[in-house]
C-alpha cells in the first residue's frame, strides 16, 4: 500500500482515447512533472503531458482527485490522451522512473478502495460482474449492488443479530433477571430474522440461475434424439448424429440467450448399463451434470410401449437425489403420425411430443424454454441486487444454522447452543461484505479483475 501504481484503464490498442491512472502518495508529484501543474480537484483539466525529461509527447485531460475523495481512498490522478500504444507507453515509462511507482496488479485499484473503506467486498464483486455483464438484467443488478443495496440487507441482518445477541448475552450472565421479557424478544427477533434471512437466501439462488445462466440438461438413453434436440435448440451442429447407439460420450455445452436470459444447454451420453469403460465414464459425467441442473429434458423414444416410457421416467425420478424440475421430451412422434402437442399432467409435469428429425414441434419446446425463463423472472428479484456462487456458500451454511437454531431455542431453550449459532451466522455474514475475510478469498476475488480497474 505504501507504492504508488499506474495502469492503462482503456483496452490496449489505437483508440480515440487512452487513459493512465495513477494512485497513491507520488501522484502528486508525477502531476506537477508530467503536467508542470496541479490541476483542480475534479475538474477536467486541459494539459500538455511531458515526459520525465521535460519533452512534450501529448496533450489531453488531467484529472486530480485529492485523498480521501477519490475510488481508491488515496492520491488520484488520471490522464486521457490519445490512444496511440507508443504515446500511451512513453508516458507509462516516464512515471515508472519515478521512485516507488511501480505497475498495477489486477484490480488493485479495487482493492485498494476496499482495503480503504470506499467499498465493501459486496460492492468489489459488483464491479467484476457489471464488466463481464452479458444482458440487461446482469448491468442493472450490478449496478444497484455497487450502489449498495445488497449490503444494506447483510448490515441490516447483522446488526439484528447484534441485538439479539444482547438478549442473550443478559440471560446468560444475569438468569435472576425477569426471564420471560427477555425469551419474549428474543422470540420475536428471531422469527424476524429468519424470514429476512430465507426472503435473501430465495433471491440469491435465483440470481445464480439468472447470472450464471440456467443449466438445462438433455438426458435420456441411447439414440433417443438428445444430440439432435441440442443441435436445433443451439442452432449448431456441435454434437454428431448417427443412428449409432452410444455416439455421444463426452458432456458438450452450447450457450444460447432467451430473453435476455443465458441458458446454458448440456448434451450427456447416452443413459444405459454397459461394460464399455469409455462409455461408462460419459454416463457417470451426465449424471453429474443431471444432478447440478436447474432443469432436465428427459428425452423418450415413441416408439417405446407406454409401460416402457413410465418404468423410464420412474426410475430415472429415483435416481434424482434432490427434487429437479423435468420436462418430458416424446420424441419420434412422426413414426406414429402423431402431431407434435404439449400437455401437462396431474402430477404437474410437462410432457412435450415432438419429430427432432423433421423439426416437428420445436417452437412448442423453445415456447415452453421462454416459460421457464419467465418462472424464474417474474419477480423483481432479478434486478434487486446481484449475488455470486460465493455468497449461495455462505448461505447455504446460514440456512444450516437457522435451523439449528428453531430446534435449539424453539424446541429445546438451549440458551448457549443459540449463543453460539448466533455468533457463527454473524461472522459469516460479515464474511461476505469483508469485514472478516482472509487474505486468500481476498485475493482470489481480485485477480478477476483487469489491470487498471
Amino acid at each position: 500500500m505504501n507504492d504508488t501504481i499506474i495502469a492503462q484503464s482503456t483496452p490496449y490498442g489505437r483508440s480515440g482515447v487512452g487513459i493512465l491512472r495513477i494512485s497513491g502518495t507520488r501522484s502528486k508529484e508525477i502531476a506537477y512533472k508530467i503536467l508542470g501543474v496541479l490541476p483542480p480537484a475534479r475538474y477536467a483539466y486541459h494539459a500538455t503531458f511531458f515526459d520525465y525529461k521535460g519533452v512534450a509527447i501529448d496533450e489531453g485531460i488531467a484529472i486530480w482527485f485529492p485523498y480521501p475523495n477519490s475510488f481508491t481512498g488515496e492520491d488520484v490522478l488520471e490522464l486521457q490522451g490519445h490512444g496511440n500504444p507508443v504515446i500511451l507507453d512513453l508516458l507509462m515509462k516516464s512515471i515508472l522512473c519515478f521512485e516507488g511507482v511501480r505497475i498495477a496488479r489486477p484490480g488493485e485499484f479495487s482493492q485498494r478502495a476496499f482495503l480503504n473503506g470506499k467499498i465493501d467486498l459486496i460492492q468489489a464483486e459488483a464491479i467484476i460482474k457489471l464488466i463481464h455483464s452479458t444482458s440487461a438484467v446482469s448491468i442493472k443488478s450490478a449496478l444497484r449492488t455497487l450502489k449498495g443495496d445488497f449490503s444494506k440487507k447483510i448490515n441490516y441482518l447483522i446488526n439484528k443479530i447484534a441485538h439479539i445477541r444482547v438478549f442473550v448475552e443478559k440471560i446468560l450472565n444475569f438468569p435472576e433477571d425477569d426471564y420471560v421479557i427477555h425469551n419474549t424478544q428474543i422470540d420475536l427477533n428471531l422469527k424476524s430474522i429468519f424470514k429476512k434471512i430465507n426472503d435473501i437466501y430465495e433471491k440469491i439462488k435465483i440470481q445464480n440461475v439468472i447470472h450464471d445462466g440456467i443449466k438445462i440438461v438433455i438426458s435420456g438413453e441411447p439414440n433417443v434424439g438428445k444430440s439432435t434436440i441440442f443441435n436445433l435448440l443451439s442452432c449448431k451442429n456441435s454434437a454428431i448424429v448417427t443412428n449409432i447407439a452410444g455416439t455421444t460420450r463426452d458432456v458438450l455445452y452450447e450457450h444460447i440467450k432467451i430473453k435476455d436470459c443465458i441458458i446454458q444447454l448440456i448434451d450427456t451420453a447416452g443413459l444405459r448399463k454397459t461394460n464399455n469403460i469409455i462409455e461408462k465414464l460419459g454416463i457417470n459425467k451426465a449424471w453429474k451434470k443431471i444432478l447440478s441442473s436447474d432443469h432436465i429434458f428427459l428425452v423418450l423414444d415413441n416408439t417405446r410401449s407406454i409401460l416402457n416410457q413410465k418404468t423410464i421416467i420412474l426410475n430415472f425420478l429415483r435416481k434424482l437425489t434432490h427434487k429437479k424440475k423435468v420436462t418430458i421430451l416424446i420424441n419420434k412422434c412422426d413414426i406414429s403420425n402423431i402431431q407434435p402437442f404439449i400437455r401437462k399432467y396431474y402430477n404437474g409435469r410437462t410432457y412435450i411430443f415432438i419429430s427432432a428429425k423433421f423439426r416437428l414441434g420445436i417452437h412448442l419446446l423453445k415456447n415452453h424454454l421462454k416459460k421457464i425463463i419467465s418462472g424464474l423472472m417474474s419477480s423483481d428479484a432479478e434486478t434487486e441486487f446481484l449475488a455470486r456462487q460465493r455468497h449461495l456458500e455462505v448461505f447455504n451454511v446460514i440456512i444450516k444454522h437457522v435451523k439449528n437454531m428453531k430446534k435449539n431455542w424453539f424446541i429445546l431453550k438451549n440458551i448457549e447452543l443459540l449463543a453460539e449459532d448466533l455468533k457463527i451466522v454473524q461472522d459469516l455474514l460479515n464474511k461476505i461484505t469483508g469485514s472478516i475475510t482472509s487474505d486468500d478469498i481476498m485475493q482470489e476475488i481480485f485477480k478477476e479483475f483487469c489491470i487498471g480497474k
